[in-house]
């Protein structure tokens, strides 16, 4: 192994201005030139002659494939959005007929039923008339017997409107 080698250097003899030192300029490299771009053609004039058709292929078909990739894109997206608004539509239409069919209506004919232990007025309405809204049932119900509270005792005879 080799000792190493201690050199000293005498800092006083160094020159404190900073030096300038002038560097060549790089060589220019030429840019590979990219081919002009040519004017659009101007389509010719389509002359109405019946050609046949290739099997399978249809006008609107040929309209889409020329068109360039970017605008098929921005067509596949607005379809997409008005088919999704579409479908957004349809689905509040549905759910308004829905409430509309199922609105605060109550069964016309009453009859008077017997509370079973540890019922609470909104299972007697579920009981009684299936398929409608059990919030207007209970009112309903409310209604009919004078009932100011949601209390009710087992074997309590109620007043209530029934489904037929």
């Amino acid at each position: 192994m080799a000792a190493p080698v201690r050199t000293r250097i005498d800092l006083s003899k160094l020159d404190q201005r900073p030096a300038l030192r002038l560097v060549p300029p790089l060589p220019e490299v030429e840019q590979p030139q990219q081919p002009a771009k040519k004017a659009p053609r101007k389509r010719a004039r389509r002359v109405e002659t019946k050609a046949p058709r290739v099997a399978g292929r249809r006008a609107s078909q040929a309209r889409v494939a020329a068109c360039s990739p970017v605008i098929r894109r921005r067509r596949r997206i607005a379809a997409s959005i008005l088919i999704g608004l579409g479908m957004f539509l349809a689905v509040l239409g549905v759910g308004a007929l829905a409430n509309a069919f199922t609105t605060n209506t109550v069964p016309d004919r009453t009859a008077v039923v017997w509370v079973q232990p540890g019922e609470t007025l909104w299972d007697v309405a579920e009981r009684t008339a299936p398929g409608y809204n059990p919030e207007a049932v209970v009112a309903r119900i409310h209604e009919l017997n004078d009932i100011t509270g949601n209390t009710v005792l087992a074997g309590q005879a109620l007043q209530v409107p029934t489904a037929p």
